[in-house]
Protein backbone atom coordinates (compact mmCIF):
# COMPACT_ATOMS: atom_id res chain seq x y z
CA UNK A 1 0.00 0.00 0.00
CA UNK A 2 1.07 3.14 -0.21
CA UNK A 3 3.20 3.09 -3.60
CA UNK A 4 2.96 6.98 -4.45
CA UNK A 5 4.14 8.13 -1.45
CA UNK A 6 7.40 10.02 -1.46
CA UNK A 7 9.81 10.22 1.13
CA UNK A 8 11.49 13.57 2.50
CA UNK A 9 15.31 13.80 2.69
CA UNK A 10 15.04 13.75 6.92
CA UNK A 11 12.84 10.57 6.30
CA UNK A 12 15.46 8.55 4.45
CA UNK A 13 17.78 9.70 6.62
CA UNK A 14 16.20 7.81 9.27
CA UNK A 15 15.35 5.07 6.73
CA UNK A 16 19.08 4.76 6.56
CA UNK A 17 19.98 5.11 9.57
CA UNK A 18 17.77 2.78 11.41
CA UNK A 19 18.65 -0.09 8.62
CA UNK A 20 22.66 0.52 8.88
CA UNK A 21 21.66 -0.61 12.95
CA UNK A 22 19.63 -3.66 12.74
CA UNK A 23 16.25 -0.60 14.03
CA UNK A 24 13.78 -3.04 11.77
CA UNK A 25 10.66 -3.47 14.01
CA UNK A 26 9.00 -0.85 15.79
CA UNK A 27 9.43 -2.95 19.44
CA UNK A 28 13.99 -2.11 18.03
CA UNK A 29 12.63 1.66 18.46
CA UNK A 30 13.66 1.57 22.46
CA UNK A 31 16.23 3.88 24.29
CA UNK A 32 18.65 0.90 25.05
CA UNK A 33 18.12 -0.49 21.61
CA UNK A 34 19.06 2.70 19.85
CA UNK A 35 21.47 4.02 22.79
CA UNK A 36 23.55 1.01 22.31
CA UNK A 37 23.14 0.61 18.89
CA UNK A 38 24.74 4.15 18.06
CA UNK A 39 26.99 4.06 20.50
CA UNK A 40 25.14 6.84 23.00
CA UNK A 41 25.40 7.53 26.93
CA UNK A 42 22.01 7.96 28.42
CA UNK A 43 21.46 9.29 32.40
CA UNK A 44 18.32 9.80 34.37
CA UNK A 45 17.89 13.07 36.12
CA UNK A 46 15.01 15.20 37.81
CA UNK A 47 16.33 18.02 35.08
CA UNK A 48 15.29 19.25 31.50
CA UNK A 49 16.04 16.41 29.02
CA UNK A 50 19.23 17.85 26.97
CA UNK A 51 22.36 15.95 24.94
CA UNK A 52 25.79 16.72 24.71
CA UNK A 53 29.19 15.61 23.34
CA UNK A 54 32.42 15.83 25.49
CA UNK A 55 35.34 17.16 24.32
CA UNK A 56 36.72 13.70 23.74
CA UNK A 57 33.52 12.75 21.05
CA UNK A 58 31.64 11.10 23.76
CA UNK A 59 27.77 11.19 23.25
CA UNK A 60 25.43 11.99 26.25
CA UNK A 61 21.63 12.66 26.25
CA UNK A 62 20.16 13.46 29.69
CA UNK A 63 16.73 12.39 30.24
CA UNK A 64 13.99 13.99 32.89
CA UNK A 65 13.35 11.16 35.29
CA UNK A 66 10.28 12.81 36.46
CA UNK A 67 8.81 12.03 32.76
CA UNK A 68 6.51 9.18 31.71
CA UNK A 69 8.61 6.35 29.63
CA UNK A 70 6.58 7.12 26.45
CA UNK A 71 7.88 11.13 27.13
CA UNK A 72 11.53 9.38 28.07
CA UNK A 73 11.62 8.18 24.58
CA UNK A 74 10.19 11.00 22.68
CA UNK A 75 12.84 13.29 24.20
CA UNK A 76 15.44 10.77 23.61
CA UNK A 77 14.76 10.96 20.00
CA UNK A 78 14.48 14.20 19.83
CA UNK A 79 17.88 14.51 21.53
CA UNK A 80 19.33 12.28 19.15
CA UNK A 81 18.62 14.25 16.36
CA UNK A 82 20.25 17.26 17.86
CA UNK A 83 23.60 14.60 18.61
CA UNK A 84 23.39 13.31 14.75
CA UNK A 85 22.04 16.42 12.68
CA UNK A 86 22.99 19.83 14.27
CA UNK A 87 25.92 21.59 15.55
CA UNK A 88 26.28 24.57 17.86
CA UNK A 89 25.79 25.95 20.70
CA UNK A 90 21.87 26.87 21.14
CA UNK A 91 22.57 29.08 24.03
CA UNK A 92 24.60 31.53 21.85
CA UNK A 93 22.31 30.77 18.47
CA UNK A 94 20.31 33.59 16.80
CA UNK A 95 16.40 32.70 17.12
CA UNK A 96 15.48 31.62 13.91
CA UNK A 97 18.32 28.88 13.98
CA UNK A 98 17.39 27.54 17.37
CA UNK A 99 13.78 27.45 15.75
CA UNK A 100 14.81 25.86 12.13
CA UNK A 101 16.99 23.21 14.29
CA UNK A 102 14.06 22.49 17.30
CA UNK A 103 11.87 21.57 14.30
CA UNK A 104 13.79 19.44 12.23
CA UNK A 105 14.41 17.62 15.97
CA UNK A 106 10.34 17.33 16.05
CA UNK A 107 10.18 15.95 12.50
CA UNK A 108 12.83 13.96 13.31
CA UNK A 109 10.63 12.20 16.51
CA UNK A 110 8.00 11.69 14.26
CA UNK A 111 9.55 10.07 11.71
CA UNK A 112 11.38 7.59 13.82
CA UNK A 113 8.70 6.61 16.04
CA UNK A 114 6.53 5.69 13.06
CA UNK A 115 9.27 4.77 9.82
CA UNK A 116 7.95 4.29 6.85
CA UNK A 117 9.50 1.71 5.72
CA UNK A 118 7.89 -0.36 9.02
CA UNK A 119 4.57 1.24 8.80
CA UNK A 120 4.44 0.34 4.88
CA UNK A 121 4.83 -3.92 5.86
CA UNK A 122 2.13 -3.57 7.95
CA UNK A 123 -1.98 -4.06 6.68
CA UNK A 124 -3.83 -1.07 8.01
CA UNK A 125 -7.72 -1.16 7.96
CA UNK A 126 -9.78 0.51 5.11
CA UNK A 127 -11.52 2.84 7.79
CA UNK A 128 -9.77 5.24 9.22
CA UNK A 129 -10.14 5.73 12.75
CA UNK A 130 -9.28 1.78 13.31
CA UNK A 131 -6.28 2.69 10.74
CA UNK A 132 -5.27 5.60 13.52
CA UNK A 133 -5.73 2.85 16.07
CA UNK A 134 -3.38 0.22 14.52
CA UNK A 135 -0.96 2.52 14.13
CA UNK A 136 -0.59 3.71 17.96
CA UNK A 137 -0.98 0.70 19.45
CA UNK A 138 1.66 -1.21 16.66
CA UNK A 139 4.35 2.26 17.42
CA UNK A 140 3.62 3.06 21.08
CA UNK A 141 2.96 6.50 20.26
CA UNK A 142 -0.87 8.44 21.68
CA UNK A 143 -3.50 8.79 19.17
CA UNK A 144 -3.01 11.96 18.30
CA UNK A 145 0.30 11.45 16.90
CA UNK A 146 -0.51 8.58 15.08
CA UNK A 147 -2.98 10.84 13.83
CA UNK A 148 -0.55 13.45 12.50
CA UNK A 149 1.34 11.26 10.60
CA UNK A 150 -1.50 8.86 9.38
CA UNK A 151 -2.57 12.54 7.84
CA UNK A 152 0.65 13.16 6.91
CA UNK A 153 1.15 10.06 4.59
CA UNK A 154 -2.48 9.94 3.46
CA UNK A 155 -1.99 13.58 2.53
CA UNK A 156 1.42 12.62 0.32
CA UNK A 157 0.02 9.33 -1.15
CA UNK A 158 -2.76 11.55 -2.76
CA UNK A 159 -0.23 14.19 -3.97
CA UNK A 160 2.01 11.64 -5.45
CA UNK A 161 -0.97 9.83 -7.03
CA UNK A 162 -2.82 13.00 -8.41
CA UNK A 163 0.34 15.27 -9.95
CA UNK A 164 1.20 12.67 -12.71
CA UNK A 165 -2.34 12.72 -13.90
CA UNK A 166 -1.93 16.09 -14.09
CA UNK A 167 0.91 16.43 -16.06
CA UNK A 168 -0.41 13.67 -18.14
CA UNK A 169 -3.78 16.04 -18.68
CA UNK A 170 -1.61 19.20 -18.78
CA UNK A 171 1.84 18.67 -20.23
CA UNK A 172 2.24 22.64 -21.64
CA UNK A 173 1.60 23.27 -18.58
CA UNK A 174 3.94 21.00 -15.97
CA UNK A 175 7.02 20.70 -18.04
CA UNK A 176 9.21 22.38 -20.38
CA UNK A 177 6.43 25.83 -21.15
CA UNK A 178 6.27 26.77 -17.68
CA UNK A 179 8.77 29.17 -18.22
CA UNK A 180 6.90 30.36 -22.10
CA UNK A 181 3.41 29.61 -19.97
CA UNK A 182 4.63 32.88 -17.47
CA UNK A 183 5.58 35.00 -20.15
CA UNK A 184 2.63 34.50 -21.94
CA UNK A 185 -0.25 34.63 -19.03
CA UNK A 186 -2.21 37.97 -18.20
CA UNK A 187 -2.23 37.58 -14.27
CA UNK A 188 0.34 36.20 -11.81
CA UNK A 189 0.69 33.07 -10.97
CA UNK A 190 2.97 30.61 -8.06
CA UNK A 191 4.71 27.43 -8.51
CA UNK A 192 5.91 25.47 -5.24
CA UNK A 193 9.14 23.55 -5.67
CA UNK A 194 9.89 21.03 -3.39
CA UNK A 195 13.79 20.12 -2.94
CA UNK A 196 14.22 16.44 -2.66
CA UNK A 197 17.33 16.83 -0.54
CA UNK A 198 15.50 19.19 2.30
CA UNK A 199 14.17 18.80 5.63
CA UNK A 200 11.30 20.33 5.04
CA UNK A 201 7.87 18.74 4.69
CA UNK A 202 6.46 21.51 2.45
CA UNK A 203 7.68 23.57 -0.32
CA UNK A 204 10.87 24.73 -0.19
CA UNK A 205 10.52 28.00 -2.47
CA UNK A 206 7.91 29.98 -4.06
CA UNK A 207 8.27 31.25 -7.85
CA UNK A 208 6.31 33.89 -8.66
CA UNK A 209 5.55 34.49 -12.26
CA UNK A 210 4.21 38.34 -12.57
CA UNK A 211 2.45 39.76 -15.77
CA UNK A 212 3.70 42.91 -17.07
CA UNK A 213 0.69 44.59 -16.01
CA UNK A 214 0.39 43.90 -12.36
CA UNK A 215 3.93 44.65 -12.00
CA UNK A 216 3.24 48.44 -13.55
CA UNK A 217 -0.01 49.48 -12.59
CA UNK A 218 0.77 48.49 -8.55
CA UNK A 219 3.19 48.39 -6.07
CA UNK A 220 2.36 44.97 -4.19
CA UNK A 221 0.60 41.83 -4.54
CA UNK A 222 -0.96 39.89 -1.99
CA UNK A 223 0.02 36.29 -2.40
CA UNK A 224 -2.12 33.58 -2.49
CA UNK A 225 -1.22 30.92 0.06
CA UNK A 226 -4.94 29.72 0.91
CA UNK A 227 -4.23 28.35 -2.53
CA UNK A 228 -2.76 25.15 -3.86
CA UNK A 229 0.35 25.91 -5.83
CA UNK A 230 1.37 23.89 -8.90
CA UNK A 231 4.23 21.91 -8.08
CA UNK A 232 7.52 22.60 -10.34
CA UNK A 233 9.83 20.35 -11.42
CA UNK A 234 13.80 21.30 -11.15
CA UNK A 235 14.48 20.43 -14.97
CA UNK A 236 11.42 22.62 -15.65
CA UNK A 237 12.85 25.64 -12.81
CA UNK A 238 16.09 25.71 -15.07
CA UNK A 239 14.47 27.04 -17.85
CA UNK A 240 13.11 29.89 -15.69
CA UNK A 241 15.33 33.65 -15.23
CA UNK A 242 14.35 34.10 -12.19
CA UNK A 243 15.21 36.90 -9.56
CA UNK A 244 15.75 36.48 -5.83
CA UNK A 245 13.20 38.44 -3.58
CA UNK A 246 14.65 39.41 -0.43
CA UNK A 247 13.25 39.25 3.05
CA UNK A 248 12.96 43.01 3.19
CA UNK A 249 11.07 42.62 0.06
CA UNK A 250 8.02 40.81 1.73
CA UNK A 251 5.51 42.32 3.95
CA UNK A 252 3.08 40.46 6.78
CA UNK A 253 0.27 42.23 8.54
CA UNK A 254 -2.41 40.29 10.30
CA UNK A 255 -1.91 37.18 8.18
CA UNK A 256 -1.97 38.64 4.62
CA UNK A 257 1.23 38.34 3.35
CA UNK A 258 2.16 40.88 0.71
CA UNK A 259 5.04 41.11 -2.21
CA UNK A 260 6.73 44.71 -2.64
CA UNK A 261 6.40 45.25 -6.08
CA UNK A 262 8.09 48.95 -5.95
CA UNK A 263 11.30 47.39 -4.95
CA UNK A 264 11.67 44.88 -6.96
CA UNK A 265 11.31 47.00 -9.86
CA UNK A 266 13.27 49.73 -8.68
CA UNK A 267 15.86 46.71 -8.05
CA UNK A 268 15.46 44.78 -11.26
CA UNK A 269 13.84 46.66 -13.59
CA UNK A 270 10.34 46.07 -15.72
CA UNK A 271 12.41 43.06 -17.22
CA UNK A 272 12.06 40.97 -14.49
CA UNK A 273 9.14 39.16 -14.10
CA UNK A 274 9.60 35.53 -12.32
CA UNK A 275 10.96 35.75 -8.77
CA UNK A 276 12.18 33.23 -5.97
CA UNK A 277 11.10 33.29 -2.56
CA UNK A 278 12.92 31.45 0.41
CA UNK A 279 10.53 29.44 2.30
CA UNK A 280 12.27 30.25 5.55
CA UNK A 281 11.63 34.28 5.15
CA UNK A 282 8.33 33.27 4.77
CA UNK A 283 7.98 31.31 8.14
CA UNK A 284 9.76 33.90 10.12
CA UNK A 285 7.81 36.64 8.69
CA UNK A 286 4.45 34.76 9.39
CA UNK A 287 6.15 33.98 13.21
CA UNK A 288 7.03 37.70 13.74
CA UNK A 289 3.67 39.03 12.66
CA UNK A 290 1.63 36.34 14.93
CA UNK A 291 4.41 37.12 17.95
CA UNK A 292 2.82 41.14 17.21
CA UNK A 293 -0.22 40.06 17.12
CA UNK A 294 0.10 37.88 20.34
CA UNK A 295 1.28 41.25 21.92
CA UNK A 296 -1.67 43.13 21.31
CA UNK A 297 -3.80 40.68 22.71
Amino acid sequence: MFIHYTKTHLEHFVEDLYITHSILQPEDITIPKLSEELDVLVNYAPMTSRAYESSLGVRYILLDNRDSPMKQRFDFLHELCHILRHAGNQTVMPIPFIKAQEEDAEKFVLYATMPFFMLQTYSLSDEYSIAVQQISELFGVPIDMAKIRFDQILRREYEGEMWPKKRKEHPYAFYQAEEEWCQASEQPAVFAYYDPHSTLDGPDQLIVCLDQHTLSTRTEWRIPLEERFHEIELDALRNFELAPAARGDLICFDGQLTLQLHQLVHRYGSSKRNFVLQMRDVEQIFEADQSTVRRFL
